[in-house]
């Protein structure tokens, strides 16, 4: 390949990045849904023509993994040929997206000059309806139609007329119609910034040295990948995790993953993972195959700008029929349940060739709670849909973080309490760090976090998507377990009940909601730990006296918070000669 100057490269390397930034600026200030504009819920890309990714802004992993596939599905149904400048199609076929029926894709293909087709960008937001079964989602489906509307390469702007009838019907078939047909025109606005930020980048650079700077950034990314699989011990490495059941039946959905090293590939082997579930934990190739990209570039180069090159030694193995490969009619709603798993599952797997490199398991769910109600002044019906963060697992090197959302999920954040509040008749009441939540080791799991909310309304209904219960995160090289999820509602008359799957709960006015999420799984023998340390965590409350003192041999008075060197010397000598 001819070279380029590296001054010129980086320069239009980072003109596409700001492109893809500007499109998420737009998207995020425009949005109507908080789920969009403060949580994040969505991704933006560039493309070239090729249907490469070449820049992408910091988003949804697993939707910056598969974008490209959107795009390919659309170029193959429509015609490379057949585009025209204006143009815009929106696509959110769970089957050749990789996602689930929420997550709408519109696609634009960029001209230079009005002539040839010079790349494409793609927008991807969660719609907190699309005329599912029941408002906000479903996560008891039994067949994708259930979960709502399908669109596969529909052409909302021709040559950049609005098509107003396909926009009457996605209308028609949405609940809460402002936000969603707002979120829509936000999506659009961005996409058309995307298109005339590339078209500026080629016309500033010109279209030669552009594409030069194109194939160099993914030849990059190619050696950058490879050079690091190389330097991977070889060999076969396996796991197995599951999660508690497929909510349609009480069945475990149990992932078992193989990867292979070699001198120049990663082979992420499925087979003998379950068969597709009856409920709506499945998802199709796509969506596998972005969850093993982001266990892969974590262990990679997780901190350089990421292009499709980057993923060429990686190769999966999902066979048809199975939960990572499903075929239509089966549901995937909640697809991004077993794709965390996953995520999770090829780390674990990894811990013996790269136990420098990987993390005890996280709390690793969705987490999810979605709170349907009325408006207490207009009587509108409101969608409250908030994944919640958890603890990560420890690390050879330090201790896992506090409260962060799922790998999968990336740049994603909570909601502020004066947003919700402000939204939605619900009053944030606590919100804390949950004690003792993560596992114990020489290096502690990070904390998961309690999270309570009054309802000040009536004729509300809950949908609860918690999980790990069954297999809780895992420590590594002798780290404990961490704590799992699980909510609670708390009634006027002081009754407690305790749920983790599920599905349109009624909620009484002036009941309590309270979520607890799991911890990280610790790292090595927690009485190793250091004493001044383990003060720490109990003088900041992120564990107990109780915990100092069973779980890493440390006795701290209750009055002083003084350590009893004596006591504490008694405690570790004690446990290393058991």
């Amino acid at each position: 390949m001819k070279n380029i100057d590296p001054i010129k490269l980086e320069v239009i390397r980072y003109a596409f990045i700001a492109a893809a930034e500007e499109m998420k600026t737009n998207l995020m200030r425009t949005a109507y849904n908080p789920v969009i504009y403060e949580i994040l819920d969505f991704s933006c890309g560039i493309f070239d023509n090729k249907c490469r990714m070449i820049a992408q802004a910091d988003g949804l992993p697993i939707f910056l993994g598969n974008l490209a596939a959107a795009i390919k599905t659309v170029v193959q149904d429509i015609g490379l040929n057949n585009f025209k400048p204006g143009d815009l199609y929106l696509i959110n076929d769970p089957y050749k997206t990789g996602t689930h029926v929420n997550d709408v894709t519109t696609v634009v293909p960029i001209f230079e000059n009005k002539k040839s087709i010079i790349g494409f960008c793609s927008t991807r937001a969660h719609w907190l309806d699309i005329g599912s079964k029941d408002p906000g989602g479903s996560i008891d489906t039994t067949d994708v139609v259930q979960e709502g509307l399908w669109l596969r390469s529909v052409q909302l702007y021709d040559a950049g007329k609005l098509n107003k009838s396909i926009w009457r019907i996605i209308e028609n078939n949405v609940r809460y119609q402002k936000n969603m047909m707002g979120d829509l025109r936000s999506q659009i606005a961005s996409s058309r910034t995307g298109e005339k930020r590339l078209q500026d980048i080629f016309k500033h650079h010109g279209k030669k040295l552009t594409k030069l700077a194109i194939e160099k950034m993914i030849e990059q990314g190619e050696k950058r990948a490879k050079k690091a699989v190389k330097e991977m011990p070889n060999g076969v490495y396996r796991a197995k995790v599951s999660l508690d059941n497929d909510v349609v039946t009480n069945n475990p959905v149990v992932t078992n993953v193989k990867v292979t090293i070699t001198d120049s590939n990663m082979i992420v082997d499925l087979t003998g993972s379950g068969q597709a579930n009856k409920g709506p934990l499945n998802c199709c190739y796509p969506s596998a195959l972005a969850a093993c990209r982001i266990a892969f570039k974590c262990l990679t180069a997780p901190d350089v700008p990421v292009t499709e090159g980057d993923f060429y030694p990686l190769k999966l193995i999902a066979p048809k029929g199975s939960m990572y490969n499903v075929e239509y009619p089966s549901p995937m709603y909640m697809y991004g349940s077993i794709l965390i798993m996953l995520v999770d599952a090829i780390i674990k797997a990894l811990s013996k060739a790269l136990p420098k490199k990987v993390i005890a398991g996280h709390y690793g769910n969705l987490a999810g709670v979605t709170i349907v109600g009325s408006d207490l002044e207009t009587g509108e019906m409101y969608i409250h849909q908030e994944p919640e963060v958890g603890g990560w697992g420890a690390s050879a090197q330090e201790d896992g973080e506090n409260a962060l959302i799922f790998h999968c999920d990336g740049d994603t954040k909570n909601i502020p309490a004066e947003v919700i509040e402000s939204r939605f008749p619900l009053l944030l009441v606590r919100h804390e760090l949950r004690q003792d939540s993560g596992g114990k080791g020489l290096f502690r799991g990070g904390l998961g976090i309690i999270k309570d909310y009054k309802v000040l309304g009536d004729k509300v209904f809950l949908t609860s998507m918690m999980d790990r219960k069954l297999c809780p995160p895992w420590g590594l090289f002798g780290g404990g377990e961490a704590q799992h999820c699980e909510l609670t509602v708390k009634t006027k008359n002081k009754k407690y009940k305790k749920y983790m799957k599920k599905m349109r709960l009624p909620i009484e006015k002036d009941s309590v909601i309270s979520i607890t999420t799991g911890g990280g799984g610790g790292w090595g023998n927690s009485f190793k730990r250091n004493v001044e340390s383990v003060k720490h965590d109990v003088v900041n409350g992120y564990i107990s006296l109780q915990s100092a003192y069973k779980d890493y041999g440390v006795a701290i008075s209750s009055k002083s918070s003084e350590i009893n060197q004596v006591e504490t010397k008694k405690l570790r000598n004690k446990k290393i000669k058991s």
